[in-house]
C-alpha cells in the first residue's frame, strides 16, 4: 500500500505541474515576430562553419555586414550583403580568403527570398544547389501572432529538382533570457530532394532575435548531406552578432539652429 501511495503521489504531482504549465501557456500573450527594419540599419555577424573534406577537418570563419537599402510599400526588404573576408583552416593551417563582391537580396516581410543577385563563381556547389541553400537558410516567419511552440510552414520552389517543392517549418520556442535580456528563440527545419535519384539534404537551425529590432543575436545548427564538388558534406554552423564599426553607424541628427 505504501508503494502504491508513493506512485499515486508522484503521478498527482506530475499532473499538478503539467496543469501549472498549461495555465501559464494559456496566460501567455501572443507576439508578432514581424519587425519592420529601418532603412540604413547595419548589422554585422561572424559565422563559423565546421566540416570534413576528404578526411581533413575544415573550419571557415567569415564576417558579413548587412545594410538595409530599401523597405518597399508591400513590406519587401532590400538588403545589401557585404562579405568582409574569411579565413579557412585546413589541417591546422590558416588561409585568408579575399572578400566576395557585395550583392543585394530582396526578401518579403516574412523573410522569404524573392530575388538574390549573388554571383557564385567558386563552383563548390551547382548554381541550383546554391540557390536552394539561399532559399532554406533565410529565416521565414509567420504574419500570425504566436505563442510558445506554435509552428508554421512555408512551401518554396526547389531549384535543384523543380518538381519537388520544399516545405520549410518554423517553430517559435518562446522567450530565452541571455545575460539578463530577453530574446525570441526560433527553430527552422527543411528537407529537400537534391537530385534525380531522390537523395536529400536537411537543414535545422536555431536562432535568437532581439524583439525590439528583429536583429539576430546568435544562431547554431546543422546542414546534412549538402551536395558539393567534393561529395555530400555535413556542416556544423554557428554565428553571432558583432559590433558595427563606427564608420557604419548613422550620424546623429543635428539640432536645428536657434533663431
Amino acid at each position: 500500500m505504501l508503494k502504491a501511495n508513493r506512485v499515486l503521489g508522484g503521478a498527482f504531482l506530475a499532473l499538478a505541474l503539467l496543469a501549472g504549465q498549461i495555465a501559464r501557456a494559456q496566460d501567455e500573450k501572443a507576439v508578432s515576430l514581424i519587425v519592420k527594419p529601418k532603412v540604413g540599419r547595419v548589422t554585422r555577424a561572424k559565422t563559423t562553419i565546421k566540416t570534413s573534406v576528404m578526411g581533413m577537418d575544415l573550419l571557415v570563419n567569415q564576417t558579413q555586414k548587412d545594410i538595409v537599402k530599401e523597405v518597399k510599400d508591400n513590406g519587401d526588404v532590400v538588403v545589401e550583403i557585404v562579405d568582409e573576408g574569411s579565413t579557412i583552416n585546413i589541417g591546422g593551417m590558416d588561409r585568408d580568403q579575399p572578400a566576395s563582391p557585395p550583392y543585394t537580396m530582396t526578401r518579403s516581410k516574412t523573410g522569404l527570398v524573392k530575388e538574390s543577385k549573388r554571383e557564385d563563381a567558386s563552383g563548390f556547389m551547382t548554381p541550383e544547389v546554391s540557390k536552394l541553400m539561399t532559399a532554406i537558410s533565410s529565416t521565414i516567419l509567420t504574419e500570425k501572432p504566436v505563442k510558445t511552440n506554435d509552428t508554421w510552414q512555408t512551401e518554396v520552389e526547389n531549384p535543384a529538382v523543380k518538381e519537388k517543392k520544399v516545405i520549410i517549418k518554423g517553430t517559435y520556442l518562446g522567450i530565452d533570457k541571455i545575460d539578463g535580456r530577453e530574446y525570441w528563440k526560433i527553430k527552422q527545419t527543411a528537407e529537400a530532394v537534391v537530385d534525380a535519384d531522390g537523395n536529400k539534404m536537411s537543414y535545422e537551425i536555431t536562432e535568437w532575435y532581439t524583439p525590439a529590432t528583429g536583429a539576430l543575436l546568435k544562431m547554431e545548427g546543422t546542414v546534412k548531406d549538402v551536395p558539393t564538388q567534393v561529395g555530400a558534406l555535413t556542416m556544423q554552423l554557428s554565428g553571432k552578432a558583432i559590433p558595427v564599426e563606427d564608420k557604419d553607424k548613422p550620424e546623429p541628427k543635428k539640432a536645428d539652429p536657434k533663431p
